[in-house]
């Protein structure tokens, strides 16, 4: 592609593109710009700021809620680990205990069975 063709192309685009956005524009250009100098931008401004003084409270509050579903799945956490170690370590210490016993048993009749040949 030449750059002839390209400037071309721009400088059609250009024309085409302010020639259709005289013909759609809703207003005049002075009425545009004593729209845009009368407008209540003060109320536009403390609208703005109602909305992010309202999405700050949401977003605190959301973070509050977090942090007591957080705080109660820790107690509950605390909770069953307390209640694992009252009922299910004695039972693990009593199973380790039996498995010792049939272990050494195991031992004993294997240390029998090798002393004593039929």
């Amino acid at each position: 592609m030449d750059s002839k063709s390209l400037c071309t192309g721009i400088l059609t685009g250009l024309i085409i593109g302010g020639f259709s956005a005289l013909l759609s524009a809703p207003a005049s250009g002075t009425d545009v710009r004593s729209s845009v100098r009368n407008y209540d931008w003060r109320s536009l401004n403390r609208r703005a700021a109602d909305k992010g003084r309202n999405t700050m409270k949401d977003w605190q509050f959301a973070a509050s809620e977090g942090f007591e579903a957080v705080d109660g799945l820790t107690q509950e956490m605390k909770r069953t680990y307390s209640r694992y170690k009252e009922e299910v370590e004695p039972e693990v210490e009593s199973i380790q205990k039996q498995v010792k016993e049939i272990s050494d048993a195991i031992s004993s009749l294997n240390e029998q069975i090798r002393l004593d040949p039929k």
